[in-house]
């Protein structure tokens, strides 16, 4: 054995150790020659008989403790295994208790297997930590980066920074290699969307200059040339004020985009040819915010997230909603706005998501499609992230459990209003009488494809010591991540009771 000690050798012989430790007490004969099938851990969780003592255990372990139902654990290890080591006896040879508990020597042998497992799983988590730190690289940028994305397939990074230009980068043998850089704004890019990977390499980026880009790449064009992604649309802001977020939705070749700018107008365009991404059109539009617009000197936050999962979650498909309709959410200020479509393609506000006390930073929905129902998260400056569950009432009957949101459907937005103005639309109009919402029947003869929907807070999760800045679902929607104002990152996952817990944390270096 090695002389040095445990805290002087690497990982990876801590992980061997502690195995071994285990090892060398599970394949002592005792052990397997008292081990038959019904003694399985398999068998064993099926089937609670199975836990019987065998004649030779009777034998070891006569009295009350002979009829007594242990783990496969605790009746597979006897008290020869434990005599064999000194360390483990001493005082604590004793005799069963009297009612039929196991004996301190038994207890004591399966704390003992578990610390030795426990260090094996400690060792290899901080092994594994090891490997997966974060490395970092000089981005070139002139000043700070403000917004990243991947493409779908996660090979692909882009950049945007305040110093106006934007970079495109390519992973290779686990390094990012820059293959693009160029100025693409008259002013600092707040937001940057790789869009779907059915309609070539498109980037979007919208910035402080009130212009949305699209820039397509030309892979005939050599790298690092300066002219590799060329600006085929060049979106201004309806309202003058600049963009403050973007993004995208696509349906295998289709494709559409959603923008919200800083004063709370909400823009959602489409292709007017879906094969070219030069020409759009307006396909809705309209204020989202309470006071719209807001006070110049007021801090605002608007977001705009699209459901990315081809078909929505399949309770409202069967309650008539179109298998193509497109699901938007809106962070406006506060509060949180799901919009939906119907057959004719015509926007319609479902949920209200509150419960926010200070302004929204960002916003994520989650796949997940065909677990019944819908989730969102919220992060917020007050250093809380909120978990909403979207439903859809079935014979309608809305849920009553959890913190009932809102549950409406509106009128369509106005084709286009006049974003100067005031005056709400359609939407807004509905908004103001979200308890006066339509019979769902007549709702869906009026506007085929409407549903009712519910939305409930499941969750509020407030281990940031801070504003909370950015949350995100992974791929498959079962873990959550985020970050804030405390330098950390955190993993959420959802817990056996239904809750959601922290699963995670890393503490990111500042730099001075």
């Amino acid at each position: 054995m090695d002389p040095n000690p445990p805290a002087q050798q690497s990982p990876l012989d801590v992980i061997q150790l502690n195995l071994d430790a285990v090892t060398r007490r599970l394949v002592r004969p005792t052990f397997l020659s008292n081990l038959t099938p019904s003694r399985l851990p398999s068998s064993a969780v099926s089937d609670s008989s199975s836990l019987s003592p065998t004649r030779d255990e009777a034998r070891l372990h006569s009295g009350p403790l002979s009829h007594h139902r242990h783990s496969h654990l605790s009746l597979a290890v006897t008290v020869e295994d434990v005599l064999e080591h000194v360390d483990l006896v001493s005082p604590l040879i004793q005799e069963p208790c009297a009612d039929g508990s196991p004996s301190s020597v038994e207890r004591r042998v399966v704390e003992h297997l578990e610390s030795h497992f426990v260090g094996a799983r400690r060792a290899y988590e901080k092994k594994m930590a090891a490997e997966r730190s974060f490395q970092t690289f000089s981005h070139g940028h002139q000043d700070l980066v403000l917004a990243v994305d991947f493409n779908y397939f996660g090979t692909r990074m882009v950049t945007a920074s305040s110093d106006h230009r934007l970079k495109v980068w390519d992973k290779k043998d686990d390094a990012w290699t820059l293959v693009e850089s160029w100025k693409a704004h008259d002013a600092e890019i707040v937001d940057v969307k790789w869009n779907g990977p059915f309609m070539g390499e498109v980037v979007g980026s919208i910035g402080e200059d009130g212009r949305c880009k699209l820039w397509q790449e030309d892979v005939t064009e050599v790298p690092m040339s300066g002219n590799r992604f060329k600006l085929i649309t060049n979106l201004a802001s309806q309202t003058h004020a600049p963009f403050m977020s973007l993004d995208f939705k696509n349906i295998m070749q289709e494709t559409w985009l959603a923008l919200i700018t800083r004063d709370g107008y909400l823009t959602v365009y489409e292709p007017q040819d879906q094969s070219s991404l030069n020409e759009w059109t307006i396909l809705a539009e309209r204020w989202v915010s309470e006071n719209n617009p807001p006070e110049r000197q007021e801090e605002v936050g608007f977001k705009v997230v699209f459901h990315k999962e081809k078909l929505p979650c399949w309770t409202a498909i069967m309650a008539g909603l179109d298998r193509k309709s497109l699901s938007l959410a809106v962070a406006a200020m506060k509060d949180v706005l799901v919009f939906r479509t119907d057959k004719a393609k015509r926007f319609f506000q479902v949920a209200k998501l509150e419960g926010a006390r200070q302004i929204i930073r960002d916003l994520a929905w989650a796949n997940g499609s065909m677990r019944g129902h819908d989730i969102l998260a919220t992060a917020s400056k007050d250093g809380a992230i909120r978990i909403y569950e979207l439903s859809t009432p079935t014979s309608g009957k809305s849920s009553t459990s959890g913190t009932l949101i809102a549950s409406t459907a509106t009128e369509p937005t106005s084709p286009r209003p006049d974003p100067r103005k005031n005056a709400p639309s359609g939407i807004g109009a509905g908004l103001a009488g979200a308890s006066k919402a339509p019979d769902t029947t007549l709702e869906n003869e009026q506007y085929p494809g409407r549903i009712r929907q519910v939305a409930k807070l499941t969750d509020e999760l407030t281990n940031h010591h801070g504003a909370v800045w950015r949350v995100t679902f992974s791929q498959m929607g079962d873990l959550l991540v985020s970050t804030g104002d405390d330098a950390s990152i955190r993993t959420w996952k959802k817990a056996v009771n239904g809750k959601w817990a922290e699963y995670a944390e890393i503490e990111t270096a500042r730099e001075n």
